[in-house]
């Protein structure tokens, strides 16, 4: 149980002891921790709220878990005692124990998957951050995480990439695949648009690609897989980490057979085959989802299906990161696999959009700011800011960090429901709600702690500011944080603590010395420094952000 849970179940034990079956709730600021309402007794009891709670403040028993305990009008509250709260979090922090989780079921989580026909843009960013991080989240829960990336290479982007590498001579001579190929995907995709005989040689390539032709199955695991090659090394600069590339055309016999066990619940319009929810008796939106185009190739939500079955068989929880504009797509692949096999559970992360001012961005159309530009970008104005800082040959690792770390942050702090207009000015920010201001408070305790040269001995009844305890109770509320992200899948929680933490921290800082306070005390406030930095370090790890001891 966690520590504020255990608070919490103690006055729900004192409330039982003198006969009330009710529990508390947390408390409005200003009004203790923990608060009972006493409207629900008052036509039992026949008396006034404000009475019945004035009653239990008379009887309830003292406890050394609370330091007062009293009515308020209708309230009963419940006061934490500073001193046990204290002990509790900061023994537990320091051994350990308040990052024990229980271990819980696998989960297979996919993220990005974004096609591979060019780099990775801004626009495509807000995914394998929220999806990284939500894995780092469910892993410190206590769950054990695969991440998926799912290789879109048997659909018509693919399959026009492969025409634009075979017939336009490539423009660009050096560099990642991702940057060099990209241009003959868009250059294709404008010609297929203008010529109908280039629509068809592309639909062709499709074809041969998914009837198994294996020259040129060759030729696409070589050039995807370089550009893949290229969205990892992306990746791994803003710290993502995938643990299994599946590709879509490894998936195609086990999709056609998937195909036949849904006959009874299929139709056929113009040679082409879709499923009708109708007949499977699910309700939604649209009705119609088709399987097969009238070539006799799959589609990609026949695939999908497959895949996500394939999944099943790694674990019985599966979490789709996925954009808004997927929520058809994926309550139906939902449904229909739940339906076919209903062990499974399938939850969406579904995040609103990453747009530039101008617009929406688009690699087909060029309109884009990729990923690793930004990153660059990014390290050149930490390099320009560190550059009167005495780093020396730690400079660039450490410029390299605060950038990835900025781009992460940016994306994070902000709820995944709402769209994010990206501008290079707030997501390369040093100052406000940043990854940088987090980061520098590390630092900042690093240093204090360097300084004091802490004896590893306190005495919690030394802290008695009002500073000190936000700051013990905002760090006991660790378990709770992963755990309400958890089930939430909202990284966005754990992101608003690390700054919530940060602010307290900085806040405790100008009202309580630390090193120029009297030695016992001196000593109890470098074990809340200590403290305070293991849980923000643990934090930052979660994150997927850089810790730093010097900034």
């Amino acid at each position: 149980m966690f520590i504020m849970e255990r608070f919490r179940e103690k006055a729900n034990e004192l409330l039982k002891e003198m006969g009330v079956e009710a529990k508390v709730e947390e408390a409005k600021e200003g009004f203790g921790d923990f608060t009972l309402p006493c409207f629900q007794f008052a036509r039992l009891m026949k008396k006034s709220p404000a009475a019945i709670a004035k009653d239990f403040e008379e009887k309830i028993k003292k406890s050394e878990y609370f330091e007062k305990i009293e009515a308020v009008g209708p309230y009963l509250n419940f006061h934490i005692s500073p001193e046990k709260l204290a002990e509790m979090t900061l023994s537990e922090i320091i051994d350990g124990r308040i990052f024990q989780f229980e271990k819980k079921e696998k989960i297979v989580l996919e993220h990005t998957s974004a096609n591979p026909t060019g780099p990775l843009h801004v626009g495509r960013a807000r995914n394998p951050i929220i999806g990284d991080t939500m894995a780092r989240i469910l892993r410190e829960y206590g769950h054990e995480v695969e991440v998926h990336y799912f290789v879109n290479d048997a659909g018509m982007q693919v399959a026009t990439l492969l025409w634009g590498i075979i017939n336009i001579p490539t423009i660009q001579k050096h560099g990642k695949c991702d940057h060099v190929y990209v241009r003959n995907y868009q250059e294709a995709s404008k010609l297929a648009g203008e010529k109908k005989e280039i629509e068809g040689e592309i639909r062709e390539l499709m074809k041969r690609y998914e009837s198994g032709d294996e020259e040129l199955r060759k030729f696409a695991r070589e050039k995807i897989g370089c550009m893949l090659e290229g969205i990892r090394e992306t990746l791994e600069k803003i710290n993502v980490h995938i643990d299994r590339f599946v590709w879509e055309s490894s998936l195609i016999r086990e999709a056609k057979r998937i195909a036949e066990a849904l006959k009874d619940y299929t139709g056929e319009e113009n040679g082409a085959y879709y499923v009708d929810m109708k007949k499977m008796g699910i309700e939604l939106q649209k009705n119609k989802f088709y399987l097969y185009r009238n070539d006799g190739t799959t589609l990609y939500f026949l695939r999908d299906i497959a895949y996500h079955l394939l999944k099943g068989k790694i674990a019985r929880t599966l979490v789709d990161v996925l954009g808004e504009d997927h929520k058809l797509h994926f309550y139906a692949i939902k449904s229909i696999v739940e339906k076919l096999n209903p062990e499974l559970n399938v939850k969406p992360l579904f995040y609103s959009f990453v747009r530039l001012p101008e617009g929406k961005m688009s690699t087909r159309k060029g309109t884009v700011v990729y990923l690793d530009d930004l990153i660059e970008e990014g390290y050149k104005m930490a390099m320009d800011i560190l550059k009167d800082r005495n780093y020396g040959d730690e400079a660039e690792k450490v410029a390299e960090s605060i950038a990835y770390s900025s781009i992460r942050y940016s994306i994070l702090n902000v709820q995944e429901e709402k769209p994010i207009v990206f501008r290079w000015d707030k997501a390369l920010s040093f100052e406000g709600e940043s990854a940088p201001f987090i980061i520098y408070t590390y630092a900042r305790a690093s240093s204090i702690l360097k300084k004091g040269d802490w004896k590893k001995e306190y005495d919690v009844k030394l802290l008695k500011h009002e500073q000190e305890i936000k700051l013990i109770k905002l760090m006991a509320k660790y378990p709770e944080i992963i755990k309400n992200s958890s089930e939430s899948l909202s990284p966005y929680i754990v992101a608003r603590y690390a700054y919530e933490l940060a602010m307290q921290f900085n806040q405790f800082y100008r009202d309580c010395p630390v090193l120029s306070s009297s030695l016992e005390l001196r000593e109890t406030r470098l074990a809340l420094v200590h403290s305070f930095k293991i849980i923000l370090g643990k934090t930052l790890k979660v994150l997927g952000l850089a810790a730093l001891e010097k900034m």
